[in-house]
């Protein structure tokens, strides 16, 4: 009987299913919304949209190509959204808060180099596809991922 219930037990665990389904929203912090705005639809190709539902319909709402929102909030106190990690590439890491996923990660690269913020380069991971990382104008850093199977060759 007690394999029984271990046996059922285990069904259990593996039926449960994560009561977190995706991440919905982002928010951002930025030091001028109108500015911060212009600069991500110009060099991001992110729609805004105006939505009254938000609580002081500041108008900080970007649309990325799969409908998530992205919200740009001016802040008061953060710089941006980057932490210090030695988790990662090293000791001391400043490290990205997202990484975006693109299409075309060549022509998403001409265009931030476009607007003057730090670019790296592209980076080819292999089977972990194309990446490179960059800084909006409020230094928030962020990285850029390409699927293999969608990618182009260098």
């Amino acid at each position: 009987m007690n394999e029984e219930l271990l046996k059922m037990k285990e069904k259990e665990e593996q039926a449960v299913k994560p009561l977190l389904k995706r991440v919905s929203h982002n928010y951002l912090p930025v030091s001028d919304l109108q500015k911060a705005l212009a600069w991500y639809m110009k060099y991001l190709g992110l729609k805004h949209i105006s939505d009254n539902r938000t609580p002081r319909n500041d108008g900080g709402i970007l649309i990325l190509g799969n409908g998530q929102w992205l919200f740009l909030l001016e802040s008061k106190s953060n710089k941006n959204a980057n932490f210090v990690t030695d988790d990662w590439e090293g000791d001391n890491y400043e490290m990205f808060s997202l990484t975006f996923e693109t299409d075309d990660i060549i022509a998403l690269h001409a265009s931030l180099r476009k607007s003057g913020t730090h670019v790296e380069p592209i980076v080819d991971l292999g089977g972990c596809g194309l990446q490179f990382k960059f800084n909006d104008p409020d230094g928030n850093k962020f990285n850029v991922w390409q699927d293999p199977d969608k990618g182009s060759a260098l």
